[in-house]
């Protein structure tokens, strides 16, 4: 079997360079210091350098010994191109070309660089560093960001993206953050790590002296975009794999399957709400305990649903509420059926005990209620028995593709589709008080 390696993507935004304070050639530079939370000899620091996106690169490649297969820097006309000089190995860097490009390229962006200018300045370096891709934009080009990543994450690849939000204008994190979460959808992107060299809170770290900055992996929000891509799915199609495994309850894909095809997984239901009671007391943030809380009464709601019948009209509710019309049409079509096999004594885990059911409802209750409505137990009024009428009707046409029955045009007009959907859920909460009254009896 062929195992294709995910492409690691390297995405820096470069900003202006502040001047250098005896006014000679260059920028301000910094020693960034990697893992700077831990003991000295567990840091990592960079050699000098203006631009983060360097430092950064230096510390993937040496320490981390990550292949970085694009390197895509974004920038704008003043931005200090020229310190991009740094990437090249040192016996390069003081080479006659590259130190006459570099000076060429130094003077231009102090006005404006040519794109001409750019171009030359990538063509040069990526002689020695494949990969490097130079962008230039307006800072009012909000939507240029997206799309350079459009153009550099390939379809159907696995990228690791990571993301230098150092020099950024304050605006290009916000939109490169929700950016990434639509891109999730376009392009696979197995992982998202962000860096930040975090100059202002070298205070909040011991160990470090003048000249030197803290770098900060933000880990944190590649897992709140996995909340949230994981709590979106569950809204909208109440698939709680995702969900469960962001908190920590690893793969319950054959919980969720069972579920579906209508088993009673009583036992594996049981053990989550166990899961989700337990991290009630041991969440750590308020937004972990919020989603647990959600959770606990989904799982909790399911395990009151003792009957077939009971999930069956859940979830159509569940999906009318989400759109879904074609599953909630057919759930709750069923639920009539396995409600009507309960009343009866019919086996509706198989087909036969089903079918037995079908015809009860249609060829007795149904046909009954004119004559002997007494006689009946779930169906007692004409209008119940014409609204299960029509959702048959509108159920197998659905479900086949062909023309409705009944005199609405509840295929083609959604206000009445809502209006007998609705009404069906009344017949069937009628359906189920009367249920309920029989066993109590």
């Amino acid at each position: 079997m062929n195992v294709h390696k995910a492409s690691n993507i390297l995405i820096s935004v470069i900003g202006k360079g502040r001047l250098k304070k005896d006014q000679t050639v260059g920028y301000e530079q910094t020693e960034y210091v990697f893992n700077p939370d831990k003991e000295k000899n567990n840091r990592y620091t960079a050699s000098k350098t203006a631009f983060f996106g360097i430092a950064l690169y230096e510390y993937l490649t040496n320490v981390e010994c990550i292949q970085i297969d694009k390197f895509i820097i974004i920038g704008t006309d003043k931005s200090a191109w020229s310190e991009l000089y740094q990437i090249l190995p040192h016996y390069i860097q003081n080479s006659e070309d590259i130190a006459e490009m570099c000076l060429k390229v130094y003077e231009e962006e102090k006005e404006g660089i040519s794109e001409q200018t750019l171009i030359e300045w990538q063509s040069t370096l990526t002689k020695y560093v494949p990969g490097l891709k130079f962008y230039k934009i307006e800072p009012v080009e909000l939507g240029k960001g997206v799309d350079i990543l459009l153009e550099e994450l390939e379809k159907d690849v696995d990228n690791n993206v990571i993301f230098d939000m150092t020099h950024a204008f304050r605006n290009i994190p916000i939109v490169f953050s929700y950016g990434i979460m639509l891109l999730k959808y376009l392009r696979k992107i197995n992982k998202i790590r962000i860096f930040y060299g975090a100059h202002e809170m070298r205070e909040y770290f011991s160990g470090l002296v003048d000249g030197q900055s803290p770098v900060i992996e933000i880990s944190f929000i590649d897992k709140l975009v996995k909340m949230i891509e994981a709590m979106a799915t569950f809204e909208n199609s109440g698939y709680f794999v995702p969900i469960l495994n962001q908190l920590g309850f690893g793969n319950r894909e054959k919980t969720y399957f069972k579920l579906e095809m209508n088993r009673q997984p009583r036992r594996e239901i049981e053990e989550i709400i166990k899961g989700l009671e337990d991290k009630l007391n041991t969440a750590e943030h308020v937004y972990e305990r919020e989603i647990v809380e959600i959770m606990y009464e989904e799982f909790s709601e399911m395990n009151r649903q003792e009957k077939l019948f009971q999930r069956m009209y859940k979830r159509s509710q569940f999906f009318y509420e989400r759109k879904q019309y074609l599953k909630a049409l057919i759930l709750l079509y069923e639920a009539m059926i396995v409600l009507c096999a309960d009343v009866y004594n019919k086996n509706n885990m198989n087909y036969e005990g089903r079918e037995e059911a079908r015809k009860i409802l249609k060829e007795i209750e149904c046909k009954n209620v004119n004559f002997y409505p007494e006689n009946n137990k779930l169906i007692k009024d004409p209008n119940e028995v014409e609204i299960i009428k029509e959702l048959e009707y509108v159920r197998n046409a659905a479900v086949h593709g062909s023309s409705s029955k009944g005199n609405q045009n509840y295929l083609e007009d959604i206000e009445s589709f809502k209006v007998l959907f609705n009404s069906a859920l009344n017949v069937f909460e009628k359906m189920l008080q009367r249920r309920n009254q029989i066993k109590k009896g």
